[in-house]
C-alpha cells in the first residue's frame, strides 16, 4: 500500500491511497468463495457452483462488498503511519476500479487544530463578588406583591400607573387600517404598550370620556404606516388604580409558608436568592474565563463539526419549544435557521469544547470524587427524600456522567484562574440577577 499526504489548509488534509491490485484481487476472491457456498444457480446444487460461473455473475457484488473494508483498513494503516488523527469522519472519493489494476482513492478531512496557549498566565480576569442584602429581599417581596395586585376602579382622571380599558378606532386619510381598531383593550399607562403620542392622549381621560387624538408613526414603523399621521377615536370605559396586597398572614401562606410569619418568608427569599446568586457568580466567571481562553486561540475549526453543532442547536431549540407546550407535530416542518446565522455561536461552542478537551488531556484531569458527591448532595437537598435522589445518581451511570462533566468543567476553570491575573469586582446582587 502507498499513501501520500497533502496539507490543504491549517487543519485540512488530503490523503491519497493506492491499494495494490494483488491485495484487491485476494480480497475479491475470498469474498467470492464465501458467496459460492450459498448462491443459487439453476442446474447446480448449493455449494457446488463452479467458481468460474460464480465469478462471472457475482464479481461486481463481491468487489463492492470488499471495497469498504479495504478503504477502512488501508486508511487506518496510512493514518497510523503518518501519525494523523482526523477530527471528523473522512470524505472518501474513490477512482473507478478495473480488474487487475490498483485501487486508488482520496480521503479528505480536517484534523484537530493546534492551540497556541492553554493557560491564562498573566491574563486579566474580572471576578464578580456579591452578597444578598436586605434591599434585595425587599425588592423580591415587592415583586411578589405586584404578582397579586388587584385593580380598583376610580372616578377620576387617569394617571401614570393606572389601567384604562378603552375602545379605539384609527384612520389614516379617513380610512381605517389593519391593526388600528380594538375593543375593551386594557392599557397600563407608563408601561410603553403603545406609541408615545397615543399614551399621552389617553392619560388624563376619565371613564365615559371620548376624544380624538393624532398619532405620528415613526418612519421605520412599517411600510404602510411609517411616517404617517393617524387619527384615533378613543372611548375610555374604566379607569382603575393598582392595589398591592398587604404582607399579612394570608399573603405569606400563598407562597407555601404555612406559619404565615413574615420573617420566615424573608428567610426563604434570602435562601433562594443566595442559591441563584451563587449559580450566577459561577456562570459569569466561567464565561469570562472561557472567553479569555478563546481570545488567545484563534484557530481554524473543522466545519463539519461546526455544522453538526449547528444541527444540535436547532434540536435544542425545538426541545425547548416542546417543553413550553408547543405541539411537536407543529415543529415537523419547522424551518431551520440558515447555517450562516448559527455558525458564529456553533463555532464558538465547538472551539471551546476542543480547548477544554485539550486542557483536560494535557493536565490529565479527572473528576474530583469529593466535588462530585458534594454537588449531588447539594442537588438532593431540595428534595423530600435526598437519599433516594443520591442513590439514583450514584447508580445511574448516565446521570452520574452529567454531574462529573460539570465538575470537570469547574476544575478546568479553577486551573485556568490559578495563573490568571484575577481582579475582584464588587457587583450588586440585583444587577447580576437582573432584578427589576
Amino acid at each position: 500500500m502507498q499513501a501520500s499526504v497533502e496539507k490543504t489548509s491549517a487543519i485540512g488534509r488530503k490523503v491519497s491511497v493506492v491499494v495494490p491490485a494483488d491485495k484487491v484481487e485476494s480480497a475479491v476472491q475470498k469474498r467470492l468463495k464465501q458467496l459460492s457456498k450459498r448462491v443459487k444457480i439453476q442446474g447446480f446444487r448449493p455449494g457446488k457452483v463452479p467458481m468460474k460461473i460464480v465469478e462471472q455473475q457475482y464479481r461486481g457484488t463481491a468487489t463492492n462488498d470488499v471495497l469498504g473494508d479495504l478503504i477502512q483498513n488501508s486508511l487506518a494503516e496510512a493514518l497510523e503511519a503518518e501519525k494523523i488523527v482526523p477530527a471528523v469522519q473522512p470524505d472518501i472519493t474513490p477512482e473507478q476500479l478495473e480488474k487487475g489494476e490498483d485501487f486508488k482513492y482520496i480521503a479528505s478531512f480536517d484534523v484537530y487544530p493546534e492551540f497556541e496557549k492553554l493557560n491564562l498566565d498573566g491574563v486579566k480576569i474580572s471576578k464578580p463578588e456579591s452578597t444578598v442584602g436586605d434591599e434585595d429581599i425587599d425588592k423580591v417581596i415587592e415583586n411578589m406583591r405586584k404578582q397579586q395586585l388587584t385593580w380598583v376602579e376610580r372616578k377620576r382622571k387617569s394617571k401614570k400607573g393606572d389601567r384604562v380599558i378603552i375602545d379605539f378606532v384609527g384612520t389614516v386619510d379617513g380610512e381605517e387600517f389593519a391593526g388600528g381598531k380594538a375593543e375593551d383593550y386594557p392599557m397600563v399607562l407608563g408601561e410603553g404598550q403603545m406609541l408615545p403620542d397615543f399614551e399621552k392622549g389617553v392619560q388624563g381621560m376619565k371613564a365615559g370620556e371620548s376624544k380624538e387624538i393624532e398619532v405620528v408613526f415613526p418612519d421605520d414603523y412599517n411600510e404602510e404606516l411609517g411616517g404617517k399621521t393617524a387619527v384615533f377615536k378613543i372611548d375610555a370605559k374604566t379607569v382603575s388604580e393598582s392595589q398591592l396586597p398587604e404582607i399579612d398572614e394570608e399573603f405569606i401562606k400563598t407562597f407555601g409558608i404555612e406559619s404565615g410569619d413574615a420573617e420566615e418568608l424573608r428567610k426563604e427569599v434570602r435562601s433562594n436568592l443566595e442559591t441563584n446568586l451563587e449559580s450566577q457568580l459561577s456562570s459569569t466567571i466561567r464565561q469570562r474565563t472561557f472567553d479569555a481562553l478563546l481570545e488567545q486561540n484563534d484557530a481554524e475549526i473543522p466545519e463539519k463539526m461546526v455544522r453538526e453543532e449547528a444541527g444540535r442547536m436547532v434540536e435544542e431549540q425545538k426541545n425547548q419549544m416542546v417543553q413550553q407546550g408547543i405541539d411537536p407535530k407543529l415543529l415537523e416542518n419547522f424551518p431551520a435557521p440558515e447555517f450562516e446565522t448559527l455558525k458564529p455561536q456553533a463555532e464558538k461552542r465547538v472551539a471551546l469544547g476542543l480547548l477544554m478537551m485539550e486542557v483536560i488531556r494535557k493536565e490529565e484531569l479527572k473528576p474530583d470524587e469529593d466535588r462530585v458527591n458534594a454537588r449531588i448532595e447539594k442537588m438532593a437537598s431540595s428534595y423530600e427524600d435526598p437519599s433516594e435522589f443520591i442513590n439514583y445518581y450514584q447508580s445511574n451511570q448516565q446521570a452520574l456522567a452529567q454531574v462529573q462533566s460539570l465538575v470537570l468543567e469547574e476544575q478546568v476553570v479553577d486551573l485556568l484562574l490559578e495563573k490568571a491575573d484575577v481582579e475582584v469586582e464588587e457587583v450588586k446582587a440585583a444587577e447580576l440577577l437582573n432584578m427589576q
